[in-house]
């Protein structure tokens, strides 16, 4: 990928499709699990409580109608960009291509009740990753949004340990993310440069980046429904091989990694507090999936039965 390109993707976790004007749309995939189809799931009704303010308040400010459709206009070249980066040196999934990959990527969508199916494409990287491109979420549907998994995260994870992660980019497509943090960022400008202010603007900013993540963690593991793989999946990627497999060694770290902050010195918590990051802590995000995946809002997303 060129430097022009990627410089232009540090903007944004994601971009808008430009180029296909005739998006697969979702028919019944063939079913590799007993998952329940979320039909009419809203992204408010998993995303993290944070997330969910923010939106709410961007999406109603005023002129945020304008500065949607300004965003989705000067980035396209982005997402033009990149889809034929992809193309030229990536492989696009698809019926013929990794079909079982492009079954999985239809049952996924399928399961978080999305309209149009996004492009898959695997790139080849020593770095098991994955990213969406998506700056409107599913809000046109000619244009497909773009997902991508690297060829190490697919050497490294389960079938459906995969599934999880690519519905934890779902997750940032169904929550419009790119869009509502862009706004975000954009209203949050003008305050940097004042005392105090800008300085609380940016914090928030930054906490609404990692409820995002700890959003579309639960997206995966409405995909998977079952925290055992969405924890195994965040495993191997955190520990960097596939043989750490103990996910519930990996819970327990988790709790014993907030303990310790709790009883730390108040110094040492605020260190930590004021570290920047792109994504929460791994720990803290195995927490956060655990204890959503035991509360009333996910069994009622899912009918689970107590």
């Amino acid at each position: 990928m060129n430097k022009t390109l990627i410089s232009l993707l540090l903007l944004l976790p994601s971009g808008i499709g430009a180029l296909s004007t005739t998006p697969p749309a979702i028919t019944t995939p063939t079913r590799h699990n007993n998952n329940k189809i979320l039909k009419g799931i809203d992204a408010s009704q998993f995303r993290h409580p944070l997330d969910r303010d923010l939106t709410n308040f961007f999406s109603k400010a005023p002129l945020s109608n304008i500065a949607t459709f300004a965003i989705k206009r000067s980035l396209s070249i982005v997402e033009q960009g990149v889809r034929l980066d992809l193309l030229s040196s990536s492989v696009k999934v698809s019926p013929n291509q990794l079909p079982e990959l492009y079954e999985s990527m239809k049952e996924a969508a399928s399961i978080l009740d999305m309209d149009v199916v996004p492009e898959l494409y695997v790139q080849s990287s020593p770095q098991a990753n994955a990213y969406t491109l998506a700056l409107h979420g599913q809000e046109d549907n000619s244009k497909p949004a773009i997902v991508v998994v690297t060829s190490a995260l697919l050497d490294r994870c389960t079938d459906a340990e995969v599934q999880a992660i690519i519905g934890h980019e779902l997750g940032h497509l169904k929550c419009s993310h790119s869009l509502y943090l862009t706004l975000g960022g954009l209203a949050s400008t003008p305050l940097r440069g004042l005392p105090l202010v800008g300085s609380q603007a940016e914090k928030l900013l930054q906490e609404w980046r990692l409820a995002a993540e700890y959003s579309c963690d639960r997206a995966a593991l409405l995909v998977s429904q079952d925290v055992s793989i969405v924890a195994g999946a965040m495993l191997k990627l955190f520990a960097g091989t596939s043989r750490a497999t103990n996910t519930e060694a990996f819970v327990d770290q988790s709790r014993e990694y907030e303990q310790l902050l709790k009883d730390a010195n108040p110094m040492v918590r605020a260190s930590i507090r004021m570290q920047q990051r792109t994504h929460p802590l791994p720990v803290k995000r195995v927490g956060e999936l655990e204890n959503w995946f035991r509360s009333d809002e996910y069994k009622a997303i899912v009918n689970v039965e107590e």
